[in-house]
């Protein structure tokens, strides 16, 4: 008899329904999987025999095949143990097949039994309520985050002998009890940062409308220290960024025990020497890389310069779609990228370019600074040279401004714009029609931007850029119209 169970796996971070077909027939006792299964799943049997065996359960020594429809999408990982098991139960009858169809069935199988947690789950747990599915069976490790998609019920297991009572009708599993997950504060406030105050400003306008920025100075001036902060200023995510973030990070495998769902703004700060797949995704098997991990945060890349510039290139795209297309032979995936971009190098190899004191010749300047292409810069919304501390200033021991206080500032100007937009999209985001509506200046402001094209060098979209930085400046401010003032300041801030 053939047993049909739901399961389902993902490309990218979408999920798709996936059939586990079951079939027990007379012949020579073999064990075979079908449907572009990778190594994981192979090894599978071995682990589903096991799993059967220990839990009190025989299989006969029968030809024994497992399909796994669609057959032309290639599988991977070890979530299939628990539906294939459940399959071959069913198909010897000591699984009821009348429960099967409500369910998706996941988890991977250890070999006493146990069901382990899976990467993905809250991916199934929306893919079943996009299609119907009255409710999804997976590991009690996962229920934290497959909990957080409402309209499915979701039914945590232990083991392969409690979903075999579950599914007959023997027992009721009751969900365990919901843990409280308190936020810790963050380690690092802004009122440790000495000094550099047009820098915290510039981050401040970064925070509160989404904008890129690109700190370039003296090593030990504070750059990394004041990105790391950022983080600290931005206001807490809403219940959907914290299920499109989580998603993201659970089909990433990144989702631990202390950390089962990303309720705080990510903040990615990837090695500058790291690859092309890990920044921007991919592999054989579509995975987010760490463009997609900052989805919703912050992406930090420290030592800018030292990356390899056709790795640095790929970021133009989603930095101007907030999403990421990966086309390779055998899938195409999306995946979203809106992030704010922070950028920090030195201005030259030996990073005394400011303080006089440089020992690096012109070529080298410019070769180090040239590292970053014209049509990267061009997407950068903020640029700023930082010199490093007076000696007063580093010897003082004032405090600046909390990141409490800061943080009130940008949620105020963040309000703003969530109710002129009417959702939660910021001012770096603003379509061109947008801008027509929200960005108007007084003919004095606009002539006075207009004669800045040449004198910047502005492009059509730094042009515009200029305008939504001005945008947020007046939100911070609480102006209605943009001003002279804020063009002026805006200005400040583009590369000469």
């Amino acid at each position: 008899m053939v047993s049909k169970i739901l399961s389902s796996s993902y490309i990218g971070i979408e999920s798709y329904i996936l059939e586990v077909e079951a079939d027990i027939m007379p012949g020579l006792p073999s064990f075979n999987i079908v449907g572009l299964a990778d190594a994981a799943i192979s090894e599978s049997k071995e682990r589903v025999r096991a799993a059967i065996k220990n839990s009190g359960y025989e299989l006969p020594a029968r030809r024994m095949v497992i399909n796994l429809s669609p057959a032309g999408i290639r599988k991977e990982g070890a979530s299939f143990d628990l539906p294939i098991a459940i399959g071959l139960l069913s198909s010897l009858g000591v699984v009821e097949s009348k429960n099967l169809k409500k369910y998706l069935v996941l988890g991977e199988l250890s070999l006493n039994g146990d069901i382990r947690k899976i990467d993905g789950a809250i991916n199934s747990v929306i893919c079943a309520k996009e299609n119907n599915i009255e409710g999804i069976i997976l590991p009690r490790e996962n229920y934290e985050e497959a909990n957080m998609i409402k309209g499915v019920e979701v039914i945590p297991v232990e083991d392969l002998t409690q979903v075999v009572e579950f599914l007959n009708g023997n027992i009721v599993i009751d969900p365990p009890k919901e843990k409280e997950f308190i936020e810790s504060d963050y380690i690092v406030d802004f009122r440790e940062v000495k000094g550099q105050i047009q820098a915290k400003r510039c981050i401040e306008i970064s925070a509160a409308g989404g904008h890129n920025f690109y700190m370039i100075g003296t090593p030990g001036a504070g750059k990394s220290m004041l990105a790391k902060r950022l983080p600290t200023i931005l206001p807490p995510m809403n219940d959907d960024e914290i299920i499109e973030s989580t998603k993201i990070y659970s089909s990433a495998g990144l989702l631990t025990r202390s950390m089962p769902i990303i309720s705080k703004r990510p903040f990615r700060s990837p090695h500058h020497s790291s690859s092309m797949v890990a920044l921007v995704g991919g592999g054989r098997t579509p995975k987010a890389g760490e463009i997609s991990l900052a989805h919703n945060g912050v992406l930090f890349l420290d030592e800018v310069t030292e990356f390899p510039r056709m790795v640095l290139e790929t970021l133009r795209q989603p930095l101007e779609d907030k999403k990421i297309s990966i086309t390779r032979a055998e899938y195409r995936v999306e995946m979203p990228a809106d992030m704010i971009l922070i950028m920090a190098s030195n201005p030259c190899p030996c990073g005394n370019l400011f303080e006089n004191k440089c020992t690096c010749s012109i070529s080298q300047i410019q070769r180090y600074q040239h590292k970053i292409s014209g049509p990267l810069l061009d997407r950068i919304d903020l640029y700023l040279e930082i010199k490093k501390l007076s000696k007063e200033e580093l010897g003082g021991f004032e405090t600046g401004e909390s990141s409490e206080e800061i943080r009130k500032r940008v949620n105020k100007a963040r309000k703003i714009q969530w109710k002129r937009f009417g959702s939660s999209r910021i001012n770096g985001n603003m379509t061109p029609k947008e801008m027509k509506t929200y960005c108007e200046l007084d003919d004095n402001t606009k002539k006075i931007l207009i004669d800045s094209i040449d004198t910047f060098g502005l492009s059509g979209r730094s042009y515009d850029k200029v305008l939504k930085v001005s945008r947020t400046i007046a939100d911070l401010e609480g102006v209605e119209n943009i001003q002279l003032a804020h063009i002026m300041e805006a200005l400040s801030y583009r590369k000469k």
